[in-house]
């Protein structure tokens, strides 16, 4: 699996690359410009979707060029003295065309949201959705390996409390498994309760 994505969406891009113990983002979209990182400790679980408005940049574009179409048309029939009803003829499948417009921007894009200290969503459109949804998956795993990585293990320095606290965060969190919790205890309850002198 690539641990890069990028979405390209009308004028609006969004990058993202996972790293060791974090996802770099950059956006460069209608709400936000900023690129940071965010580890992986602050990336939860939590995924919703959003319905996000169109660019009312464009729709003020396309209702300006549409005014100056009707009025260059009026000024043309005045000047040449033809008559109205072929400005109204002209007119009717112009204000259709303006209104589909009008339609496609303010329908807008989804955007899916993944709870975190900092803004982390994704413009989800149907050109993306499998990337996007394959992404977050990886994401989750290789967050959730990375906690494994770093708590999973048994520190013969840490009290015993400590350690399987940890085992329990984990679980509840769901990095790991009910029989991986299961093993790491038993393992964990073996290395201290181990007595050399028996």
């Amino acid at each position: 699996m690539e641990n890069k994505l990028e979405i390209k969406f009308k004028n609006q891009k969004q990058s993202f690359e996972i790293l060791e113990d974090s996802l770099l983002v950059d956006l460069n979209t209608m709400k936000h410009q900023m690129e940071y990182k965010i580890p992986f400790d602050e990336i939860k679980n939590d995924i919703y979707t959003v319905r996000s408005k169109g660019d009312k940049k464009e729709a003020f574009l396309y209702l300006s060029i549409f005014f100056n179409i009707i009025l260059s048309l009026f000024i043309f029939f005045e000047n040449y003295k033809f008559d109205l009803i072929y400005l109204y003829s002209i007119t009717f499948p112009l204000t259709l065309v303006l209104t589909l417009f009008f339609n496609k921007i303010n329908k807008g894009f989804e955007e899916k949201h993944i709870e975190s200290s900092k803004i982390l969503y994704f413009i989800y459109t149907k050109k993306y959705t499998s990337e996007i949804d394959a992404f977050i998956k990886y994401l989750f795993e290789k967050r959730n390996a990375f906690f494994k990585a770093k708590y999973f293990l048994i520190d013969p320095v840490l009290p015993y409390n400590i350690q399987y606290e940890r085992y329990v965060w984990l679980y509840t969190n769901k990095y790991i498994t009910q029989y991986e919790f299961d093993e790491i205890k038993e393992d964990l309850d073996k290395y201290f309760n181990f007595n050399p002198s028996i």
